[in-house]
């Protein structure tokens, strides 16, 4: 089993998260431009282990309600082990997020780091178009590199961190950070800009950027959908185990600036 359904990835990706602050930092300039408010019914898209609802529950007040859809079995059990409260909801599905609300439309539809994974993009839009209240918002970020923009360089040896890839690459283009991006053809602002608009929503466009170190990094490599790229075939220890090495042979000190783009985007 490989990819978001493999039993052992919430296990590294939560080991990641609460040893680095890339997620807890994306999530944060996520809420701040979603514009959340009390009582508001909110969706989280592919919400992983629960950790963009998590930042957002703080300003919902006692009546808004999250509904979080994850499809990977083993994530959406994590995030309901991880998170207690009665204010969330666990779906597999939008179908089943829907439920006896069905018709009834989202204030907001937050996706935090996951949307490129939804192809077709334009298509996955259009849904969430039709599921939003007039005057609420679709908000989405995912990083530069992903979107083929390159990174700033930060410090160190290695200030684009492209040296532990490299180490770890089974072909040339396995080093290219880019071709870990889960989902289907290159994206690209003017592409996702096009796809709101014919969606019927007006997009504010934004950016941040985070300060990523070699060993946050070498740590997100060891989630298995994203070493499964580099080290197919391998088991996640072991792969845990031939990341740990590379980075030996790196310099563990560098870091890199990562740019994230993201997108709020209202309907009229």
């Amino acid at each position: 089993m490989s990819g978001w359904d493999d039993p052992e990835t919430p296990l590294y990706y939560e080991s990641f998260c609460r040893r680095h602050s890339r997620y807890t930092q994306a999530n944060a300039a996520l809420i701040v431009h979603a514009h959340i408010a009390p009582g508001m019914r909110v969706l989280d898209l592919a919400a992983g282990t629960g950790r963009t609802a998590e930042a957002a529950l703080g300003l919902l007040g006692d009546h808004g309600r999250i509904v979080c859809v994850e499809p990977s079995g083993p994530m959406r059990a994590e995030g309901a082990r991880r998170i207690s409260d009665a204010r969330i909801a666990w779906r597999a599905t939008l179908l089943d997020a829907m439920g006896s609300d069905a018709g009834k439309p989202f204030d907001r539809i937050l996706c935090g780091a996951a949307i490129w994974q939804l192809e077709p993009l334009d298509a996955t839009i259009r849904t969430l178009s039709g599921l939003l209240r007039r005057g609420g918002a679709l908000c989405f970020n995912i990083p530069a590199l992903y979107l083929l923009e390159p990174d700033d360089p930060g410090g160190g040896d290695d200030p684009l961190l492209l040296d532990l890839p490299a180490a770890l690459a089974t072909n040339a283009g396995a080093a290219c950070d880019a071709a870990l991006r889960q989902g289907g053809p290159p994206l690209g602002r003017d592409a996702i800009g096009s796809w709101l608009r014919a969606a019927g929503l007006r997009a504010h466009a934004w950016t941040f950027r985070l300060r990523l170190t070699q060993e946050a990094y070498a740590a997100w490599l060891k989630i298995p959908v994203v070493a499964g790229r580099l080290l197919a075939d391998l088991a996640p220890g072991e792969r845990a185990r031939r990341i740990d090495a590379a980075l030996g042979s790196v310099d563990r000190a560098s870091w890199k600036w990562e740019r994230w783009r993201g997108w709020t985007a209202w309907k009229g």
